[in-house]
């Protein structure tokens, strides 16, 4: 019991100085105590080839079985503390793997058949790692998994220590032979769908009568501003088109943000945004008395304000009939 809970233990939400400027870890997941991020690409929509088996080429990698996946891909590259060892780095990741509730989909032990350092080519230049991960073959290890429900997030740990390769200038003095690191690769939903740039009147029409309402996101705002961009016109016009073909329709224009930010504020901000999207109808030609507006702020959302994915579908504004 007590070398369970020293390895439960050693992941947490400690967050290092020296690592690198603007990244993050992964929403949800813990890293490992006293780890440093070296390497971070921020969630963008992207393909990845999830490996469910070992290698079969390598650049580009092919596997013996794998997921092609498209969502929003984002990388983080953790260097563990001296004295620690990527067998023990591994055996944490496994835990935070059942703490998160994860199904493991492959796992593939250190001295297994397969060389994954090789594959990792693309991760290697995008991140400015040089070599770091690829040349200790017999050291590295892999768990992939995913979450649980119809629209899953894919984890992808790779863990090794470093042995040989060329080390960038911004590591020098950082990486040293043996010390353990983890790669964490997480491929999230692609929320472009929820995201929509341009939803036509037929569409807007569809949704209104059979659910009320039409979640709209190509009426766009800057962060923390009431001011309706100029980007949200092409929106902004087929809304004025549904209203003049439905001439007896009239609707609530309802604005939501997440979760960032005091309640008190959000729901002013929200309230705010309504207002001008009615201002900006109006002065498109749509009668007063077929709009109203009203603010929502954090209060009906649609997904966990948990996660960036989330917390992007919260920030919408809506159209509901009246």
């Amino acid at each position: 019991m007590f070398r369970f809970m020293s390895a439960i233990i050693a992941f947490s939400t400690f967050v290092a100085a020296a690592d690198l400027a603007g990244s993050k870890d992964p929403p949800g997941m813990k890293r490992y105590e006293g780890s440093e991020i070296i390497g971070y690409r921020a969630p963008k929509f992207d393909e990845f080839l999830l490996p469910l088996g070992t290698p079969t080429e390598q650049s580009p990698p092919k596997y013996t079985k794998s997921l092609p996946l498209e969502g929003q891909v984002s990388r983080y590259t953790y260097v563990a503390p001296a004295g620690r060892t990527a067998t023990e780095l591994f055996r944490n990741y496994r835990l935070e793997f059942a703490r998160l509730g994860l199904d493991t989909l492959y796992e593939k032990a250190a001295g297994a058949p397969g060389w994954f350092g090789p594959t990792l080519d693309r991760v290697d230049v995008e991140d400015d790692l040089k070599q770091i991960l690829t040349y200790n073959e017999m050291d590295e290890r892999v768990l992939v998994g995913k979450s649980k429900g119809a629209r899953p997030t894919y984890y992808m740990v790779f863990v090794t220590s470093y042995r040989d390769g060329l080390i960038p200038n911004r590591l020098e003095k950082t990486i040293q032979k043996g010390l353990p690191l983890a790669l964490v690769i997480v491929v999230s939903p692609d929320s472009l769908e929820q995201k929509m740039t341009f939803v036509n009147a037929d569409e807007m029409k569809r949704e209104i009568q059979e659910k009320g309402k039409v979640a709209l996101y190509g009426i766009t705002f800057d962060t923390d501003k009431d001011v309706v961009k100029p980007e949200s016109q092409p929106t902004l016009t087929e809304i004025v088109k549904l209203l003049k073909n439905e001439v007896a329709l009239k609707i609530h224009v309802v604005g939501h943000t997440d979760n960032q930010g005091k309640l008190d504020y959000n729901l002013d901000l929200s309230r705010r945004r309504a207002t001008n999207v009615v201002r900006a109808l109006v002065a498109l030609g749509i009668a007063t008395d077929r709009l109203d507006s009203f603010g929502a702020g954090v209060y009906s959302p649609i997904e966990s304000n948990e996660t960036e994915d989330g917390r992007s579908k919260n920030r919408r504004v809506e159209l509901i009939r009246w």
